[in-house]
């Protein structure tokens, strides 16, 4: 039976609208310093924000990068899953994962300010799993040590395998429960997104599900889909900003992008 989603959002409004579900920046920061003070601003500041994967740093630390919103906003905190692009070499994958106090949120529910989010970062990387096929590979753990893509000959695996969804880690969220899941890749409302996610999102009970990585914003046409999903689905386009309500805190402009800094 799907949760009500009206009487969980009359519930936890306040809470829901400091949330800050941020879509794919790809290196670009300074539109999300811009809304945090605008938010201070109003006396609006948000509690957390949320990255939903494509962060896709390679020669500077998370944890640098965040540093100056931690200065200037020391209350609002940061939470993320990895996307596809965080896992094009070995040297994005270190620098995301370098994150100082950032939670990283793949694989486990964690309370944020008293709303239990749950994570699934990466992608669906046919060599490894793309469901409803059966996978080649049930972990990272077992593609990075016995895969075709292991260690040898001082070469690393591909760094590929860091960002693949992998069987396990949707057993293991599945037998938790959450109020929101936050993913990379889209549910099954999507074109191109996938009934896998739709089955972990209803066997976790959530609320609301928050996606990245299509650059686009259908969640209007999931509306319609809504009592068929059992859930009520949302994206986040590139450099776009929601609350946990699903409503649209700003809007990218990329003519406004002067540098890769808060």
């Amino acid at each position: 039976m799907p949760r009500d989603m009206l009487a969980f959002d009359q519930e936890h409004a306040d809470r829901l609208r400091k949330l800050w579900f941020l879509g794919d920046v790809h290196g670009e920061f300074r539109h999300i310093g811009r809304s945090v003070a605008d938010a201070k601003k109003a006396g609006q500041l948000p509690s957390w924000l949320i990255f939903l994967g494509d962060v896709e740093i390679d020669a500077r630390s998370f944890r640098e990068i965040l540093a100056p919103l931690r200065r200037e906003f020391p209350g609002v905190m940061v939470a993320f899953i990895h996307g596809n692009h965080d896992a094009d070499t070995h040297e994005n994958w270190a620098c995301l994962h370098d994150c100082g106090d950032a939670v990283a949120l793949h694989g486990q529910v964690v309370e944020l300010d008293g709303i239990r989010v749950a994570g699934l970062g990466g992608n669906f990387l046919g060599r490894v799993w793309a469901p409803p096929s059966a996978a080649t590979f049930t972990s990272k753990a077992t593609a990075m040590k016995d895969g075709p893509y292991c260690w040898r000959d001082g070469q690393k695996p591909s760094s590929k395998l860091h960002g693949a969804i992998y069987p396990d880690d949707v057993a293991t969220l599945a037998r938790l429960r959450a109020d929101i899941l936050i993913t990379h890749e889209a549910p099954s409302c999507h074109p191109y997104g996938w009934e896998a996610l739709d089955q972990l999102a209803r066997d976790m009970r959530v609320v609301r599900s928050f996606h990245g990585h299509t650059h686009d914003d259908l969640s209007d046409a999931y509306a319609a889909q809504r009592d068929s999903l059992g859930f009520d689905a949302r994206a986040v386009n590139f450099c776009c900003i929601k609350n946990g309500l699903g409503e649209l805190v700003s809007e990218h402009d990329r003519s406004n992008f002067e540098s890769k800094e808060f």
